[in-house]
């Protein structure tokens, strides 16, 4: 792909000052008559072909300079977004945190029974707060750890559009390129391919 050739699209369109790379490869692609998601994969490249445009090629099928474009473009300096799939974090379980609350939480309630310690004496026995000390004299076992929810901000305003489609069986990929062709939108497809991997059809 070095020494390709890049020949420029018949029909130009200007890029507007502050636009986003992908809002004018769409702008490029339908003034072309091609899918943009086909346009932004070639100007991605490989190996990350649902990444961001590459400036140098985006260049060559317009050409115009590389410094006309970085000066017009918002984004056309950040980096290239990597485009493979985010592993799915399995929620392990802290077996030492566990155990280990579990063994506290019994010595707690032990050392309040036999020796009828009150909870400021076992917060300074054990060197815990109160909140801990009354979990342990109500609870049998520790409540379980909240893992807070990651969210999704730059999906959220397009989950209408996604979540439809998640549910229709459409893999990542082929969610991304609807997306970009049909509804004009362009998300990340690290970000999508993720959501979609944790949010499967019902």
């Amino acid at each position: 792909m070095t020494n390709e050739r890049i020949a420029s699209l018949p029909l130009q369109v200007r890029p507007r000052t502050g636009e986003s790379t992908d809002s004018f490869v769409r702008r490029l692609a339908r003034a072309n008559h091609l899918k943009p998601s086909y346009l932004l994969k070639f100007l991605a490249g490989p190996p990350h072909w649902e990444g961001k445009p590459r400036v140098e090629r985006l260049s060559a099928i317009t050409g115009r300079p590389v410094a006309n474009l970085e000066r017009a473009l918002a984004d056309s300096r950040s980096p290239r977004r990597r485009t493979k799939p985010t592993p799915v974090r399995q929620r392990k379980t802290d077996r030492k945190y566990t155990y280990a609350t579990s063994e506290l939480f019994f010595q707690i309630r032990r050392d309040a029974q036999d020796e009828g310690l009150t909870q400021r004496e076992l917060c300074s026995r054990y060197r815990v707060n109160f909140r801990t000390v009354r979990l342990a004299l109500q609870t049998v076992e520790p409540p379980p750890r909240k893992v807070p929810r990651r969210l999704s901000p730059a999906l959220e305003p397009h989950k209408p559009l996604i979540n439809p489609l998640i549910e229709q069986g459409l893999s990542a990929k082929e969610i991304w390129v609807t997306l970009m062709d049909d509804h004009n939108v362009s998300v990340s497809y690290s970000t999508l391919n993720s959501y979609v991997r944790l949010h499967p059809p019902a």
